[in-house]
Order: structure tokens, then C-alpha cells, then sequence
């Protein structure tokens, strides 16, 4: 019985071990990075909240035009949803807004990438801008 014992300890530190070795982290995806939405701003009517920002004037060369927007909707701190809208948006309604909640909306541009390089990503995020409604 102990034999049996000292096996199954033996393989379970092995196994645990087994994911424990050196990586590269990178520090950041190659190329260009695309940079954020600007006057980033929010209106209220009823139970929708309505954002509006500005996309970036240019992108890198390698972006795919149009490019999406993907917006975090946090309500107390919890991550709700994270729609991604396509073709160059520049407005989002959310419509299950309620007043007695916290939200946080962040929005980041998504740019896609033509590549054929399989460690390469064909997805690029810019910094995230965001709104605060208490």
C-alpha cells in the first residue's frame, strides 16, 4: 500500500512539474501598433446609453480598412459582454442600462492583419479608452 502511495505522489509531482519550464514572454505583438479612439464620450436616454468616439485618422499599413471596435461593458466590476462591431464604428448603444448599477465601458480599436505567418497574430488591439458611470 505504500509502494502504491509513493507511486502516485511521485507522478503527481511529475505532472505538476512537467508545465514548469523557461518561456520567452513577448513583450508586445510586431508591427505598428494602432492607436486608440479619441474624444471618447456618453449620453444617456432612458434605459440606453449611447457612446460615441473617433477613430483614428490613420492606421498602420498593414491594418485591413475597415477596422472593428470592441467594447467592454462591466457592471459592479463583473464583465457582462464584449460586442465587437464591425466596419469602422463610431457610436454603440447599450440598451439594458440601469441607473442603480456601476458601469464601465471600454473601447478598443480591432485590427486585422494579413498574414500567413502562424505565430504571427492576425489581430491587433490599441489601448483602451473607457467611460465610468456611477
Amino acid at each position: 500500500m505504500k509502494n502504491k502511495f509513493g507511486i502516485i505522489i511521485s507522478v503527481v509531482i511529475a505532472l505538476l512539474l512537467q508545465g514548469c519550464y523557461d518561456r520567452e514572454i513577448d513583450e508586445s505583438k510586431p508591427g505598428t501598433p494602432i492607436s486608440p479612439v479619441t474624444n471618447l464620450n456618453h449620453a444617456i436616454d432612458g434605459n440606453n446609453v449611447i457612446l460615441t468616439w473617433e477613430l483614428p485618422a490613420q492606421f498602420p499599413d498593414d491594418i485591413i480598412i475597415p477596422v472593428s471596435v470592441s467594447i467592454k461593458v462591466y457592471i459592479d466590476n463583473v464583465l457582462k459582454s464584449s460586442p465587437v462591431v464591425a466596419d469602422g464604428p463610431v457610436t454603440y448603444t447599450y440598451t439594458t442600462y440601469d441607473p442603480a448599477k456601476s458601469y464601465i465601458f471600454v473601447v478598443k480599436v480591432v485590427g486585422t492583419v494579413d498574414t500567413d505567418n502562424p505565430n504571427v497574430s492576425k489581430t491587433r488591439y490599441s489601448p483602451g479608452e473607457y467611460i465610468i458611470i456611477d
